[in-house]
């Protein structure tokens, strides 16, 4: 099984090119297009073939999301710590 890459290595940005959208490395591919597209049900493997990007860029970006939002939801919690729906 190959290497993790990291964040840096699956993603740049550049504020002189595609207005400073971070992209996948080596392509004009903005990073928002996996999300959108996982977001509408497409998987990840079509989204990787669809796009010829690396599979390893594309996990790279999703556990920086997941890492990111734990932070962020503990955050929130924080400040508003969530209420137990009714049963």
């Amino acid at each position: 099984m190959s290497a993790r890459m990291t964040l840096e290595e699956a993603v740049w940005v550049d504020p002189d090119r595609m207005s400073g959208t971070p992209c996948f490395r080596g392509s004009r591919l903005p990073v928002q297009q996996l999300f959108d597209w996982l977001a509408d049900g497409v998987p990840l493997d079509e989204f990787v073939e669809d796009f010829r990007i690396d599979r390893r860029a594309a996990e790279a970006v999703l556990r920086a999301a997941g890492t990111e939002f734990s932070e962020r939801s503990a955050e929130i919690n924080a400040v508003a710590p969530a209420q137990t729906p009714p049963v």
